[in-house]
């Protein structure tokens, strides 16, 4: 069993491991930097509008996940997802959990299973853990695919 984070990025709804994530706070108190980096706590963090990089873009996130995408490398450096809205803590078993739909090749790397909530008529992606702090740079082109070695560091153990 696992606990995880459950948030929405544009229309997107999303678990992230809930042991990565260091804090949540309100963007409207973030100091925002040039070129996608924000402060938090003394800190230079990458941020990311989670929903514009998944292709479901929201008029403006209003919440900031602090999200350590490789929890267990020692030196990982967190970054700052933004996203619309932190819904809640669920606790997950294995049996929970469904294989993945067909997804683009391109977003698939960023996922490995999908909770479906029947009572809420949601599906919700598991975004992996161990994701190489790389891919959050930006998707490749949908003509254009991941190195296999993007891809390698992006796989789970």
């Amino acid at each position: 069993m696992a606990i995880y984070l459950q948030v929405r990025a544009g229309q997107i709804h999303l678990l992230l491991d809930a042991l990565s994530v260091h804090e949540i706070l309100g963007l409207d108190a973030l100091a925002e930097g040039g070129g996608s980096h924000c402060e938090w706590r003394s800190e230079v963090l990458q941020s990311l509008n989670l929903g514009e990089f998944l292709g479901s873009p929201s008029e403006s996130p209003g919440m900031g996940v602090v999200y350590t995408p490789q929890p267990d490398v020692p030196g990982a450096r967190p970054m700052m997802l933004k996203v619309d809205e932190v819904l809640r803590l669920r606790e997950l078993r294995a049996g929970d959990w469904s294989a993945l739909p067909r997804l683009p090749e391109q977003t698939l790397v960023f996922f490995d299973a999908i909770h479906v909530d029947a009572t809420a008529g949601q599906q919700i992606y598991r975004l992996r853990n161990r994701l190489a702090p790389a891919l959050f740079a930006a998707l490749p082109a949908a003509d254009e695919t991941l190195s296999d070695a993007e891809l390698e560091m992006a796989e789970p153990p």
